[in-house]
């Protein structure tokens, strides 16, 4: 291969490489369907008494926090229109701090919401993944 195919095979290289980096770290280019089915289970249990069954901020406890929970419903439209999965994990499982949730060192989910071992990244199958793709699912 040579010439024309070499010179059409890395701008196609080139454009598939641009379109992963668009793309969060640990997400596809949009939610994964059955990671956010098993996250609005996990989602139910354990942060719909604080952001709602719908993920609105009012949940059964909301009225009684000194911090009001956030909307979660509209993550993606105050950042124009970009989930930041990445960023959103983080504030779930500890990693960035978010009012709320507890100190960077103990979240609220510490013990239920472990880090992926090795990167801290979290993965479809865990829970924090999970939760994530759920919250991305239920954007506005």
């Amino acid at each position: 291969m040579g010439g024309p195919e070499m010179k059409h095979a890395i701008t196609v290289l080139a454009g598939v490489a641009s379109l992963a980096l668009a793309v969060p770290a640990g997400a596809q280019a949009r939610p994964d369907k059955a990671a956010a089915a098993k996250g609005k289970v996990i989602y139910e249990r354990y942060c719909a008494s604080c952001h709602g069954t719908n993920g609105s901020g009012d949940g059964t406890l909301a009225s009684d926090l000194r911090v009001a929970p956030t909307d979660l419903t509209t993550l993606a439209q105050k950042n124009g229109g970009t989930f930041l999965f990445d960023a959103v994990a983080q504030s779930i499982d500890g990693r960035k701090s978010t009012r709320g949730h507890g100190a960077p060192d103990m979240p609220v989910w510490s013990e239920i919401f472990p880090k992926t071992a090795g990167t801290g990244a979290p993965s479809v199958s865990s829970a924090v993944g999970r939760i994530t793709h759920y919250l991305w699912s239920i954007q506005r």
